[in-house]
């Protein structure tokens, strides 16, 4: 039987299949990222070890696990297909048949692990598995099922796997924002120019997004977790998504025009050049958690959808301002713009940080960006950005 989700809009079954034919279709998903075994580091502790050689033990002596949950993103005309389907395997079929950056696996990194361990010697290709599908028109409805499904979890590789849970998000902003240039974990490559991003902090700057809070530590599963409740409730929203995708890349316009002024030699400071800027990455979380209060007021708020649009509207204009001021001084020189950019000012700000270093600067920044926002067309530096706390 195919259920339809009203509240999310996909399409749900669960099936039988066998190893086998599960095996086919995640080794494809995980092609392009260096196998499944590198997805999650292996438990370190004691227990965590003793569970897992059971789990093997366990599938090896022919246990029923429980059902892997994979989700797919569908085209318009593949999802009213799916929808006259009947048969849960028909789903697993087409699943089989597309392109692996649009499935994920949504719960069951562990196990499925643990069935790769198993099958080293093709001992249990037969043996039943139980999946539950989940298929969708809409990434932003996928990404719900993610974000529930996966609060809560104990994280291992935090970075890998927030790159695996929210892969979706990552492949859907490559592909709206073409400049940007996403580094992912097996790329091995570290950002040397502007509108480059690590998978990873894109993440972040979402959960920080979702939030509408800076105080976002991944590292911490209690800030982790709050983070994604608060993303769950937001993703339930069509546009939500389409919003964060739309912020991040004005992030990325104005990172590339940060960038028209290089750096000084005979520059002080931290930040001596246009891309230094957003290469620190409390500026990003600033950035957005700053577009993201702008635009939906601060937690606990809920505003209607035209005054959405207009904070939205207000957003664009400001920096699309100060890129069409720094672009104008781009034609005299570069000391004009370092001028504008007024980084000395950024620079003594940063080094008279009070308390811990990473809030310090996630709030100077979340202060600094809410200033650009508000007065960005009536901005003559960013001197006043940078004196707003």
């Amino acid at each position: 039987m195919i259920l339809h989700d009203s509240r999310t809009g996909c399409l749900s079954a669960m099936l039988t299949t066998t190893v086998s034919e599960y095996m086919k279709l995640v080794e494809t998903v995980y092609e392009n990222r260096g196998g499944i075994e590198g997805q999650r580091a292996p438990l370190k502790t004691k227990t965590g070890i003793r569970i897992r050689k059971r789990m093997v033990s366990d599938i090896s002596d022919g246990a029923i696990l429980p059902p892997l949950v994979l989700g797919g993103i569908l085209t318009e005309e593949e999802f009213k297909s799916v929808s006259e389907m009947t048969e849960p395997s028909q789903l697993f079929k087409l699943m089989s048949t597309m392109d692996s950056d649009l499935i994920s696996i949504i719960d069951g990194m562990q196990r499925t692990t643990a069935i790769l361990e198993a099958n080293k010697n093709k001992t249990i290709l037969e043996n039943p598995l139980r999946v539950e599908l989940w298929l969708a028109k809409s990434i932003n409805s996928l990404i719900y099922r993610m974000l529930v499904l996966n609060t809560g979890q104990v994280p291992w590789d935090m970075k890998r796997q927030l790159e695996t849970i929210y892969q979706p998000i990552l492949k859907e902003i490559k592909k709206s924002i073409p400049d940007m240039d996403i580094l992912l974990l097996d790329d091995s490559s570290r950002r040397v120019q502007a509108s480059q991003q690590q998978g990873h902090k894109v993440v972040e700057l979402f959960l920080a997004f979702t939030s509408r809070k800076i105080n976002v530590d991944i590292k911490e599963k209690v800030a982790e977790d709050f983070a994604r409740m608060e993303a769950s409730e937001a993703t339930a929203k069509e546009d939500f998504l389409k919003e964060f995708i739309h912020i991040l890349g004005l992030l990325n316009q104005l990172d590339r025009t940060f960038d028209l002024y290089r750096k000084d030699d005979d520059s002080q400071g931290r930040i001596r050049g246009g891309k230094d800027i957003f290469t620190s990455a409390p500026a990003g979380i600033g950035f957005v958690a700053a577009a993201s209060v702008f635009i939906y007021g601060p937690p606990g708020f809920s505003l209607d959808d035209e005054k959405i649009k207009n904070n939205l509207s207000r957003i664009t204009d400001s920096v699309n301002s100060i890129v069409t001021k720094i672009e104008l001084l781009n034609k005299t020189d570069n000391e004009t713009i370092g001028v504008f950019l007024d980084l000395l000012s950024l620079n003594e700000k940063l080094e008279t940080r009070s308390g811990k270093v990473g809030d310090f600067e996630r709030e100077f920044f979340m202060k600094a960006f809410g200033v650009l926002f508000e007065y960005g067309p009536e901005l003559d530096s960013l001197e006043p950005c940078w004196a707003a706390r």
